[in-house]
């Protein structure tokens, strides 16, 4: 969510009048307080009510539907737009009993404001979710990436290994992975982990293989060089029985970008992530053979089959994964809620 935000707003900035009001997380990377939370959509609520002279107002959360109901009373010319990117439209399919009242919080706000909000979807998932709280004018806009970092030389497999990048969520699949496929693959070569961990099994899992290294969270051009020198990148997602899904899985466009050689599940939003055999593979989840015969086949690959496919990968994402284009589409949604400006 933050990505999608900042990105946008780069690119917005560049067409159109943009003013931005956010609420940052902390330094250490912790999402912010309940008290800063609370004065944040309070002020937010005043920005709604305020800015009568703007065309649209564009918010980042499906949560935050109420602001637009009560800045659409007092705003009665200006459009209102906000983004759905997986967890904020489908929180509501875990157990428990604050999942049960967000799905009753959403199917209010799609009756209240169905035919008064425009929704921008992350994928064809989530706004399968969207439509199923009752939201009417969904419409989708995959995300983008930066593609400003070079891929360097290539060598074929040199750190014999392969890397998962995520959060350690049971829906991500790294524990399925550890289980089902790395025992199937000859013995040199290890997995490395890295992100932040959600799941506690997950992170047994990930602890209970000596073939396993876990690095933590890692960004920039070191997580760059880990992607580009793996023999794969892997997204082995798996299905949760309706209880979780993946929006879109951005890191999928990150890994292509940076060079990297992609391997992921065909489910949820992770189909509008990848051009299946042009930026990597989809395969079926939880099919440990189709899993272990991909991996065989990329391992057998020479230093110029691997660059080739490196080459043709990042065009494919610099043409149809950019940030301008993400912003392109969004302001064509834009358009069709401001008579006279189609086009």
């Amino acid at each position: 969510m933050e990505t999608y935000s900042v990105e946008l707003a780069k690119e917005l900035k560049k067409i159109v009048e943009l003013n931005i009001h956010f609420l940052p997380g902390k330094k250490n990377g912790a999402p912010p307080g309940i008290i800063s939370i609370l004065f944040f959509l309070f002020t937010s609520l005043l920005q709604c009510i305020k800015k009568r002279d703007v065309d649209v107002i564009h918010m980042g959360d499906m949560a935050l539907w109420p602001i637009a109901m009560f800045g659409s009373i007092f705003n009665k010319k200006t459009s209102f737009v906000i983004s759905a990117h997986g967890t904020d439209i489908a929180y509501h399919l875990r157990a428990g009993v604050f999942p049960f009242v967000y799905r009753w919080y959403l199917a209010l706000g799609a009756l209240i404001m169905k035919s008064r909000i425009k929704v921008v979807a992350n994928s064809h998932a989530t706004a399968a979710h969207c439509r199923f709280h009752g939201f009417d004018n969904v419409y989708v806009v995959p995300l983008g990436v930066r593609m400003n970092r070079e891929t360097g030389y290539f060598q074929p497999s040199p750190g014999n290994y392969i890397l998962f990048v995520g959060r350690l969520a049971r829906r991500k699949g790294a524990g399925w992975f550890i289980e089902n496929v790395l025992p199937q693959l000859p013995v040199e070569i290890s997995l490395k982990v890295a992100g932040t961990v959600w799941d506690d099994g997950e992170f047994t899992a990930v602890n209970g293989s000596s073939r396993v290294e876990y690095l933590g969270p890692v960004y920039g051009d070191e997580l760059a060089g880990l992607r580009r020198n793996a023999i794969a990148v892997i997204m082995p997602n798996i299905n949760c029985e309706g209880r979780d899904f993946e929006g879109f899985g951005l890191t999928a466009i990150e890994a292509a970008a940076d060079g990297a050689v992609l391997i992921a599940s065909g489910i949820d939003g992770i189909v509008d992530a990848v051009i299946d055999g042009v930026s990597g593979w989809l395969l079926p989840a939880g099919d440990s053979v189709a899993w272990k015969n991909k991996i065989d086949e990329i391992m057998h690959w020479d230093v110029d089959m691997k660059t080739g496919f490196v080459m043709k990968a990042r065009a494919a994402i610099a043409q149809f994964y950019s940030w301008e284009r993400v912003a392109r589409d969004t302001l064509d949604i834009y358009s069709k809620s401001i008579p006279g400006a189609a086009g």
